[in-house]
């Protein structure tokens, strides 16, 4: 059983603002823990890093919802858990909707 997930992007964003590629990456401890508490830490895990990934872009508004679903649902295939897999599709889109401050 997978105990810790590592929960990693390495900045895929095609846009013609972005100008460097970053990585992060953020441990979830999975075991033992109920699958909406799971799902919570990740989609959170999720958001800090396309929030740190994307910080500086103009079009970071726009972008960080899809990066936040994308991020998320890479670490929960990757925890071949099928309860995860079916919480996350059972919630929809709304949870990966985060807001960006904008200057």
């Amino acid at each position: 059983m997978i105990r810790l997930l590592a929960i990693a992007i390495s900045a895929l964003m095609a846009t013609a603002a972005a100008t460097s590629a970053s990585a992060g990456e953020i441990t979830v401890k999975v075991a033992g823990r109920a699958t909406p508490a799971v799902h919570a830490d990740i989609v959170n895990a999720a958001k800090q890093i396309c929030a740190d990934d994307l910080a500086g872009n103009p079009n970071a508004a726009d972008i960080t919802p899809y990066c936040v679903r994308e991020v998320a649902r890479d670490a929960i295939s990757r925890t071949n858990s099928r309860d995860l897999v079916a919480y996350d599709k059972a919630l929809g889109r709304s949870v990966y909707f985060m807001r960006v401050a904008t200057r």
